[in-house]
């Protein structure tokens, strides 16, 4: 069992660093939908975090006894991960909405079509400054 809690210990390290580094992060975000979005991931993660918390504290506790004391002590656990998919679905409902705020789809289109051309003028010997000149045969049905 002393693997589990080290595999435990090691997760709540990592997901408090993990916290540390989106607070920094949010602290030169100006305020908008990026910022709210930060505060979402953040309480995504503080959730689990706090399962993690609480799954090594009681594999701690119950690794001193032979006999598993009350399940109960396992419902929390569900509670955490059930807040942290709720937190996780409105973030990724604001994250289809900042998408759309910030949504650069018709662009990228073009850009898409100018560099295609750009590489077949390219493939032809053409300088891949000037579009593409029409011939004769461009033109004739």
């Amino acid at each position: 069992m002393v693997h589990m809690e080290l595999v435990g210990i090691t997760t709540i390290i990592f997901g408090i660093a993990s916290l540390l580094l989106i607070s920094r992060a949010r602290k030169k975000l100006s305020e908008g939908s990026i910022q709210r979005f930060m505060d979402n991931f953040a309480i995504c993660l503080a959730f689990i975090v706090t399962f993690s918390i609480w799954q090594t504290l009681r594999n701690i506790y119950e690794s001193g006894f032979e006999i598993t004391h009350a399940t109960y002590l396992t419902y929390p656990e569900y509670i955490f991960i059930i807040f942290a998919y709720v937190a996780f679905i409105i973030t990724s409902f604001r994250t289809q909405k900042i998408s759309e705020e910030f949504g650069f789809k018709e662009e990228g289109r073009k850009i898409g079509q100018l560099i295609k051309q750009k590489s077949l003028n390219a493939s032809n010997g053409e300088d891949a400054k000037t579009p593409a000149k029409k011939t004769k045969k461009s033109k004739r049905k």
